[in-house]
């Protein structure tokens, strides 16, 4: 294996190790809100997206299947956080928005994660974020397109 074909493997390696652990520490951060880290990761991103989203677009931002979306979506709207508003471009895929009680939660949520984000931040230390950032939005991109 070439030095580039190791590092990578160790990188992806350490994504999936991290993933496990960001879902654990997200359920735990929200769970007295009653949002799991797939629900508030659909919130936030149906409520910080500044443009209406289909089931379909959040399949594609947040890089899962459209049907467990559209599952975790509608136990959402059922829950009367999400509602659906039509699209007048596709009759059968209509837009994604929250309620007022959603962004009364999101709002809740973001107080909570910024001084969590910022917790993290400060033991991380001197490590170059941006760098890592861009190497995961690179490998993310590389992955896309297959």
């Amino acid at each position: 294996m070439t030095p580039g074909g190791e590092a990578a493997g160790k990188l992806i390696y350490e994504v999936l190790r991290l993933h496990g652990r960001l879902i654990a520490a997200g359920d735990a951060l929200m769970a007295d809100l009653g949002l799991s880290s797939a629900r508030w990761q659909v919130l936030g991103t149906v409520a910080a997206s500044g443009r209406p989203l289909t089931v379909p677009d959040l399949s594609r931002i947040l890089g899962q299947s459209r049907q467990s979306l559209q599952r975790l979506v509608n136990e959402m709207v059922g829950d009367g956080l999400l509602r659906f508003t039509d699209n007048p471009g596709h009759r059968r895929s209509p837009f994604v928005e929250p309620t007022e009680a959603g962004r009364l939660l999101h709002v809740e949520v973001e107080a909570r994660r910024i001084p969590w984000t910022e917790g993290i931040a400060s033991r991380l230390g001197d490590v170059d974020t941006l760098a890592a950032v861009r190497t995961l939005a690179r490998l993310r991109a590389v992955l896309e397109r297959g």
